[in-house]
């Protein structure tokens, strides 16, 4: 039994060792495969600027969009309150002249009184 074993364990080492053999060819020929080249043109002042002033313009593109967002908010709480104030408006007005709504609908030929408000 422990012949066997070790038997077991010298080809468990053997498939190990060619594993890792395989896995550093495999990646030696992925590095190999791999341009440099335009990594290089990436690394010119010319890009290099223009890299670090498309990260510079972040902060302030996200201050812009916080700034329309809030700008956003106001107008609709502006339009939302004059909406309330309009229509409050147009309630005082229906109770003073005394119908039931502000949006009260004459029938079409019918003289309008009470009962024919809707």
């Amino acid at each position: 039994m422990s012949a066997s074993l070790e038997r077991e364990k010298e080809r468990l080492l053997e498939r190990s060792s060619l594993c890792r053999l395989r896995l550093v060819r495999q990646s030696s020929a992925l590095r190999d495969s791999l341009r440099w080249r335009p990594m290089a043109a990436a690394a010119s002042p010319g890009v290099r600027g223009a890299l670090l002033a498309a990260a510079w313009s972040l902060p302030r593109l996200a201050r812009a969009a916080r700034f329309v967002s809030t700008a956003v908010r106001i107008v609709v709480v502006a339009k939302l309150a004059l909406s309330l104030a309009g229509h409050a408006r147009a309630l005082a007005s229906a109770a003073r002249r005394g119908t039931r709504s502000p949006r009260s609908i004459r029938i079409a030929g019918a003289p309008l009184d009470k009962a024919n408000v809707r």
